[in-house]
Order: structure tokens, then sequence, then C-alpha cells
């Protein structure tokens, strides 16, 4: 079947962010988080991003996580965005996992030959360095089988509301020296999802 594309906003409800973002409207009522929505940087464009944990939160550090069945997935960041994280994909049920450390100013992170048939978790984790970083989500965009069949691709969500999202442990990662030349996007290939563990980054 042809392949489309769904393009999810970073403040699409499907995606979980921990601890959980603040809108405008719940600053006002007292909220605290390190995850922010911005419209400064590009006009007509709502934007997630993170500055790293804050006191005011418990310091506790920024992650987001995704459920969703696609073949391929694009996260795009923005300009600004320089922060490094630990980008993981986990299959179910098959339990395989792939992570590789990304600096997010590469601004477009794409895994492709993910197993359509199984639900798939991105994970994704700040890593806070010596300098401060922003790390800045834009856009989410899955390659699936039937675009209007929503179910298909954004799965129940497995955790109860009343649970906290699981936390990924930065796992051991494959080092890369980058390219001399300015790279924009990072592909990870996920094929090794469907059975044995693997990970390639251009």
């Amino acid at each position: 079947m042809a392949r489309q594309t769904v393009v999810l906003s970073s403040t699409n409800p499907d995606i979980i962010y921990n601890p959980p973002l603040c809108t405008s409207s719940s600053i006002l009522a007292g909220c605290t988080s390190p995850w922010q929505v911005s419209n400064d940087i590009i006009p007509a464009t709502t934007l997630v991003y993170t500055d790293g944990p804050i006191p005011q939160a418990g310091n506790v550090i920024p992650q987001m996580f995704f459920n969703f069945r696609a073949s391929a997935l694009f996260l795009r960041t923005t300009s600004s965005s320089n922060a490094t994280v630990n980008f993981t994909l986990t299959a179910e049920p098959t339990d395989v996992t792939i992570t590789k450390e990304l600096n997010t100013s590469i601004s477009l992170i794409v895994a492709v030959d993910i197993p359509e048939s199984q639900t798939t978790t991105l994970g994704v984790t700040f890593l806070q360095g010596n300098l401060p970083t922003r790390f800045d989500i834009e856009s989410i965009t899955l390659v699936v089988t039937n675009a209007s069949a929503t179910s298909s691709f954004l799965p129940s969500p497995s955790l109860p509301i009343s649970s906290s999202p699981p936390t990924f442990t930065p796992l051991p990662t494959v080092s890369s020296t980058p390219n001399s030349g300015t790279s924009n996007k990072a592909t990870i290939i996920a094929a090794a999802l469907g059975g044995t563990l693997g990970v390639l980054l251009l």
C-alpha cells in the first residue's frame, strides 16, 4: 500500500512530557516545569522546548515519550536547538531497544525501517552539559499505511493515567566521528527492532 505522512505538533496530547509540559494558561495557574511552549522563534509555529532541569521542578531531567506504529519517524528541531539527547526506540513485544546520543543542532532526526506491526516507544532524554543548552521540538512526522486510521498508528497509551512515564537510563552508545562538512540530519536505521540490536548514524 502507498505510504502516507502524518505530522503531529509538539503539543500533541499523545506526546508525554516528564515533568508535565507547562502551557501559557497553566503557567498562570502556577505550573512549573522545564518543558515550556514558545511561539517566538518561528512565526506561526508552536514549539516545545527545555533548557534542562530546574530547581523549581526538583531538578528532574526532562524527558519525552511517544508511542506509535509507523515505518519511519522524523523528529524536527530548530536552528536554536543545541542540546545533546539520548534518542531511544523500544519495540514491543520484542523489547528490543536502540539508543543513540545525538546533538539536536542537526535539525532533523530520522528513524527508518521501523517494524510497523509493533508498537514502538520513542524516548528522548535531555543530557546536561557544562554549558547551558536548549532542546527544541517543532514536530514529529510519521510514515504510515493509512493516515486516516488514527488508532492504527497512535495506539492507546499503555500506562494508566495515574502512572508516571518510565525513566530511560542512558545506555552505552556507539560513538561516531562527525564528517567535516555541515550535517543537518541524523538517520537511525531501526530495522534491528524487529529482531537484533543495532544502530547506524549517517
